[in-house]
């Protein structure tokens, strides 16, 4: 059975779940913003660490963009020109420290046998060296910074760094670097009627803020303090957090991964799901679907109204991004 992080994560918290979305290939016809987002943000990424730049894809991304109808386009907002603000910001956040990063490999595939007879397959972001070792970067987009809990929770890293290892092609790992960017945009400051910057307590960053008074027409060395300020909390809006990995953890996890392997195998073989209802429900794809096959009603013209069918990538799992 070939297996990813993406399809173990699914059948882990729910067989139904992995039922709708692995056995029966039902993807949504409208991608949820945070997802289209993510999504968008990750190729921006994966072109400016491949090439060095990235305004050529986005420009392909719009293109495609473009071509959507007015109400997905009302329904996604401002997508591309958030995105283009976010990484502008990100490569002038990140650029000193990136040119002291040597770039091993980006958005590669990889595949290794596992036991019971599985195949467990990914596809990484970058792998990244510095002074301190060589390190699978992930690029995380959330609303907010998660705390510490949240990543020592993750399980698809910690396997990652395990089929790298074996692979053996990138050197040996030494741990994850998460790299976080934060989609919650800094705010614009403002002119008052005076004609003086208002002093107005904002959430904003230095480029945002040099970019306002430059546009107002202001001297920016008049408000050294204030872009040096900003400068030194631009971690609100962009984090990197290396974490070692340790060894036994992640031989666990691999274990824990294998008898999911399993469910997932008979599950194909045609054993019945068992539903795992809780809070998770409410953000699921398949809520709907599953309420109404619940208590033996119809759910056939729902999913023909809402959902085409689409064989799942076996590497290639949902671009997060938290809330």
């Amino acid at each position: 059975m070939l297996v990813s992080n993406s399809l173990l994560k699914v059948v882990d918290m729910c067989e139904r779940q992995y039922y709708y979305k692995g056995v029966k290939q039902l993807v949504l016809n409208r991608t949820a913003v945070q997802l289209k987002r993510g999504g968008w943000l990750h190729e921006l990424l994966e072109a400016y660490y491949m090439h060095g730049y990235w305004a050529f894809r986005h420009d392909e991304l719009v293109k495609d963009y473009n071509k959507l109808d007015d109400e997905q386009k009302d329904y996604y907002g401002n997508l591309p020109e958030d995105c283009s603000s976010i990484m502008e910001r990100y490569v002038y956040h990140w650029r000193k420290i990136d040119q002291g990063l040597k770039i091993i490999a980006v958005e590669k595939v990889f595949e290794i046998p596992w036991p019971h007879g599985h195949k467990f397959q990914g596809k990484f972001d970058v792998i990244v060296e510095d002074e301190y070792g060589r390190w699978l970067m992930e690029h995380k987009s959330h609303a907010k910074l998660p705390d510490d809990d949240y990543r020592f929770m993750d399980i698809q890293t910690a396997r990652y760094v395990y089929a790298l290892n074996k692979v053996g092609t990138y050197g040996e790992i030494t741990g994850v670097m998460w790299n976080y960017l934060v989609t919650a945009l800094p705010k614009k400051p403002q002119m008052t009627k005076g004609g003086r910057l208002s002093r107005r307590k904002i959430r904003t960053d230095a480029l945002t803020f040099l970019k306002a008074i430059r546009e107002y027409g202001l001297d920016p060395r008049d408000f050294k303090d204030d872009i040096i300020r900003l400068k030194s909390r631009s971690d609100d809006y962009f984090r990197r957090v290396p974490v070692p990995i340790q060894k036994e953890v992640v031989t666990r996890l691999v274990k824990e991964g294998v008898l999911a392997a399993d469910r997932i195998e008979e599950l194909e073989r045609g054993k019945t799901p068992i539903r795992n209802i809780g809070r998770h429900c409410t953000w699921c794809d398949y809520q709907d679907i599953c309420i109404i096959d619940l208590y033996g009603g119809n759910s056939k013209p729902l999913i023909k109204a809402k959902y085409h069918t689409e064989k799942p990538l076996s590497y290639h799992g949902t671009t997060e991004e938290a809330s």
